[in-house]
């Protein structure tokens, strides 16, 4: 359910607005009214307002510089301009500030009513993209973790596309889409952030390393560590030892 902030200077129209009308059918289930844009923003800066209905002309801060405002803001509720004055100008502008909706008065409740419906349909439609989007980032997470316990075995796309349920094509495309590297980069950047943790703190040898993080060819192994870091595991064990005893003095 959502927020409803009304600012409407004249108060016989506002109280209309707030009494007269089920808001509630829209999807509303807080309605706030001011009738002034200063103390409308003090509303803003405070509540968690989904969509402003407000008039377009006002004392000190009119309904555009309150769009304004908002649009500048973090956080931008849906604006739905309610005039008196069809005039170009305003409309121009209003547009330009991305306002939701420009309702002429006098408006009946219906009118105004189907106005706030469209502006929660779109609320709803933001929310469910979000939720799927969290789930995408879930998933992700759940097969980047399935990815980094498992990369000493020989696992393949379709292996962790039947262990999150989707089908490979697709999950190729979604890690791609949310990681910006494919299932090998992914694979092959575990693989070598668990050589580095042998190289440095055992004593296995490069080609043992290689079998142990799921490198079947050590050579190959070795090309894959030296594209990635610049040096051989060899050369990087070196190196990592000689950091490690400076350390220590």
């Amino acid at each position: 359910m959502y927020t409803l902030l009304i600012v409407e200077d004249e108060e016989i129209l506002l109280e209309r607005l707030l009494k007269t009308i089920d808001w509630k059918i829209a999807g509303v289930d807080k309605v706030i009214g001011k009738t002034n844009s200063e103390e409308a923003l003090k509303v803003v800066m405070t509540e968690n307002v989904d969509v402003i209905l407000t008039d377009i002309r006002m004392p000190i801060i009119d309904g555009l510089d309150l769009a304004e405002f908002i649009k500048n803001g973090r956080k931008r509720p849906y604006v739905i301009f309610m005039s008196a004055y069809k005039e170009f100008e305003y409309a121009h502008r209003a547009i330009k500030l991305g306002v939701m909706d420009y309702i002429l008065k006098p408006f009946s409740k219906e009118e105004v009513l189907e106005a706030v419906k469209r502006a929660v349909e779109k609320l709803n439609t933001e929310n469910i993209r979000q939720d799927i989007s969290n789930c995408y980032e879930d998933v992700v997470d759940i097969v980047i973790n399935f990815i980094t316990v498992n990369c000493s075995r020989q696992i393949s796309l379709n292996d962790v596309a039947e262990y999150v349920h989707l089908h490979p094509v697709y999950l190729s495309r979604l890690l791609k889409n949310r990681t910006g590297k494919t299932f090998k980069e992914i694979l092959t950047e575990a693989r070598l952030k668990k050589a580095e943790k042998l190289l440095k703190n055992s004593s296995l040898k490069h080609y043992e390393i290689a079998e142990a993080v799921g490198f079947s060819d050590a050579q190959y192994f070795s090309q894959v560590f030296k594209k990635a870091y610049g040096m051989t595991p060899i050369e990087w064990r070196r190196k990592a030892a000689e950091k490690e005893t400076k350390l220590k003095i």
